[in-house]
């Protein structure tokens, strides 16, 4: 797929109205619970909790991330090789081809980063991309760092989800968006640290994981029928980025991304809150765009409104977001089943 050209559904969708243009505070809303209702669409002949029981089930969910203990050993396991890619993104001498040494220690991490490295999202030429130096040459460093990051992240991204069989590759496909739509916003608008708002956009997708995986034990645990696809968007909205602070500080990331993603993700600060709300929102409009529920036209006109952003950049941006394929996990959520 070229820049600028409309990549199409992989999936059919499921059948949904078209969504209408909202007030100026609604369109960051709209877009995420647009991006929910791709995620949650429920497996088929599920049962439904009455709401009492869901009731119960929300609270018991809420009381378990309250009590949690954030510590490193309750949450997805830190990637070994990520000090070493902070190290070396923060030396400014470093080169592209010393962060792909560093990948080329794990030969699992090497073959998903050369397959990622081919995505439609990143791949310029028709010739496969076969070796390290090779994807250096072609991606430059900024694109090896967002390769690397990617490739480091996925392994602990990967969620089997019974009740909504969609989500984990939503959520993976949105990370991988929003990543790469903060980095370009922090660069070209907030003049923020790219590496820094890449990581936010990852970590909000692991957020979103942990919240539900809490979840689904939760109803194991209490022996409920699946959760309803409204408990699942209103847990998803009040914990994904409470959770994924947890995740930044126990992974030891740059503390501006902690940082941000303890802001209110509806406030109008600008800086790496602003980058992130900008890039959540992007990511989830270029999904709805590519399973049918808006168009290109539509997405824009909302994204125009979260905030003042240059027309001119805004749309640079969405070239490079959205005139690209997205690496998903749906290969190999299919082998490991």
């Amino acid at each position: 797929v070229r820049a600028g050209d409309v990549a199409p559904p992989r999936r059919t969708p499921e059948p949904a109205s078209r969504l209408a243009v909202p007030s100026i505070e609604a369109s960051g809303p709209v877009l995420q619970a647009g991006l929910h209702a791709l995620a949650l669409v429920p497996r088929s002949g599920g049962g439904q909790l009455a709401a009492a029981d869901e009731g119960a089930l929300q609270q018991a969910v809420t009381q378990s991330l309250e009590a949690q203990d954030w510590s490193a050993r309750h949450l997805p396991r830190r990637p070994q090789l990520l000090p070493q890619l902070i190290q070396t993104v923060n030396d400014s001498d470093a080169s592209a081809r010393a962060m792909a040494i560093i990948i080329g220690q794990d030969p699992v991490l090497t073959g998903n980063l050369l397959r990622i490295a081919n995505s439609p999202l990143y791949r310029l030429q028709a010739k496969p991309v076969d070796s390290l130096q090779r994807a250096v040459t072609l991606v430059g460093t900024d694109g090896i760092r967002q390769i690397i990051s990617a490739v480091l992240v996925q392994p602990v991204m990967q969620l089997h989800c019974e009740a909504f069989p969609q989500f984990g590759t939503v959520i993976w496909e949105h990370a991988l968006l929003a990543s790469r739509a903060a980095a370009d916003h922090a660069r070209r608008v907030t003049q923020e640290d790219g590496f820094a708002a890449q990581w936010m956009g990852l970590t909000q997708g692991l957020g979103a994981a942990l919240v539900m995986r809490h979840l689904l034990d939760a109803a194991a645990r209490r022996a409920d029928p699946p959760p309803s696809q409204e408990l699942a968007s209103q847990l998803l909205d009040s914990w994904t980025l409470p959770v994924a602070s947890r995740i930044a500080a126990a992974w030891e990331l740059p503390p501006a991304v902690h940082s941000a993603l303890l802001r209110d993700v509806d406030s109008p600060d600008g800086g790496l809150a602003g980058s992130l709300r900008f890039a959540r929102a992007a990511a989830a409009a270029s999904l709805l765009c590519r399973h049918g529920r808006i168009g290109q036209a539509q997405a824009v006109a909302l994204l125009e409104q979260l905030d003042d952003t240059p027309t001119h950049t805004l749309q640079w941006i969405w070239r490079r977001l959205h005139g690209s394929g997205v690496e998903t996990l749906g290969e190999d959520v299919a082998r490991d089943a």
